[in-house]
């Protein structure tokens, strides 16, 4: 569902309630007894509660745990998947203190549709998909687990730098990115409680994933791939037609004035140097290239791991304010003029 985080209380309502009407017209097409083989939809917590931070956790955790919990039931009781969307890794906390809460309501007890999407880009990603697995085997049930590269990437770098944080939340290198994802993609497979969801179009990825999955013992329908709408049908037809995997597709729907946010995230992904998408679009770049193996390109590195394009934000801090001791600031006088 197209839509950015709610600013008013308004904004709320109007969320919630289109998510609830879409899971009214998506609850007649889920026919199949598994919850795997019917339709599903994904939500933002930013969406449904203009303070979504953890300043107003209070507030948070009994408004907007609320109606999660309401939308949750809702598509429990229409046997459709129902993921909660990744967003900023300083959400990440609070979003996790809300899932439990609502995995832990009586209505939902035996029900295997509750997701939630994980990003590899993130550091945190293998303690996160740790407590996945511990809150889904304490609570005795499965949850579907997607995992993806990340989408706000940018933002991330931006908001760590103007913060003067001691690092970033996220990897600096692509290739540490898709190593990232193969482990994340390793630690699910060995997770009886988690059924495994693995969002890409990236060809390399895929061929790691499917023999990952061989050697842990997987068959094709206790995990599935995804892409987007428009994007990686090929890929995807290969997979299924060679490995016999299943493919969900993420569709954005909603108002046109909701797309731009949606469009932007996608123009960086793909548009990026590193991407794959972009890469093997581009006729110039060989074959060898676009698949290259991710572990081989950082071991070349030795212990230059860190991007050096993209300095630690409390360098950056330390290097302003060394050229403002170098060139400190004129004052001015300013006379009213008449």
């Amino acid at each position: 569902m197209l839509g950015e985080a709610a600013r008013t209380s308004e904004d709320a309502a109007r969320y919630l309630d289109a998510y609830a009407s879409a899971i009214a017209r998506l609850a007649p097409h889920c026919t199949a007894k598994s919850v795997r083989d019917n339709p599903g939809i994904s939500i933002k917590l930013s969406a449904l509660h203009p303070r979504y931070e953890v300043a107003q956790r209070k507030r948070v955790m009994t408004e907007l745990v609320a109606v999660t919990r309401q939308l949750a039931i809702a598509a429990k009781k229409a046997n459709m998947g129902f993921n909660i969307d990744a967003e900023e890794a300083d959400r990440l906390d609070l979003s996790l203190d809300i899932i439990a809460e609502v995995l832990t309501t009586p209505e939902l007890a035996g029900w295997d549709g509750f997701g939630v999407v994980v990003q590899a880009y993130g550091k945190r990603v293998l303690p996160l998909i740790d407590w996945l697995e511990a809150t889904a085997s304490a609570l005795d049930r499965r949850i579907m687990v997607r995992l993806v590269k990340g989408a706000y990437w940018d933002a991330e770098i931006k908001r760590a730098q103007v913060m003067g944080l001691d690092g970033y939340p996220v990897f600096t290198r692509k290739a540490s990115t898709d190593i990232s994802y193969l482990a994340a993609a390793r630690r699910l497979f060995a997770s009886p409680s988690i059924y495994p969801q693995f969002a890409s179009h990236n060809a390399h990825t895929a061929a790691a994933v499917l023999h990952l999955a061989k050697e842990a013992g997987r068959t094709p329908e206790t995990y599935e791939f995804q892409r987007l709408h428009g994007m990686g049908e090929r890929l995807h037809d290969v997979l299924r037609t060679t490995a016999g995997t299943r493919t969900r597709i993420y569709a954005p729907v909603g108002a046109h004035k909701d797309l731009l946010a949606y469009l932007v995230r996608r123009l960086l992904e793909n548009g990026a140097n590193g991407s794959f998408v972009y890469q093997i679009s581009d006729e110039h770049i060989p074959a060898s290239a676009v698949a290259e193996d991710p572990i081989g390109k950082i071991l070349a590195l030795g212990e230059a791991i860190a991007n050096p394009a993209i300095p630690a934000p409390q360098a950056i801090l330390r290097a302003s304010a060394k050229l403002r001791r170098a060139r400190p600031y004129r004052s001015h006088r300013f006379w009213r003029g008449g």
